[in-house]
């Protein structure tokens, strides 16, 4: 499983931290706020026949100015 990281703010130390979220947390929580958000704009079939999960994991990526954790 792959896991991105990203500045977030922290409520417990009232500062700025790296959050890291796995991917399948990305899949269930983002997805499909995502997706609907998707067919919104551009129909259900277009989205349904042109759209995937990576193409909402680029955009995640993008929006959160994330990158993938990697373990040296």
């Amino acid at each position: 499983m792959r896991y991105y990281c990203y500045y977030g703010y922290s409520e417990n130390s009232n500062t700025n931290t790296v959050l890291t979220i796995s991917e399948e947390d990305i899949r269930r929580d983002y997805y499909p706020y995502w997706y609907e958000q998707m067919c919104k704009k551009y129909g259900d079939e277009v989205v349904a026949k042109n759209c995937t999960f990576q193409d909402c994991l680029e955009d995640w990526i993008a929006v959160y100015w994330a990158w993938e954790s990697k373990d040296d």
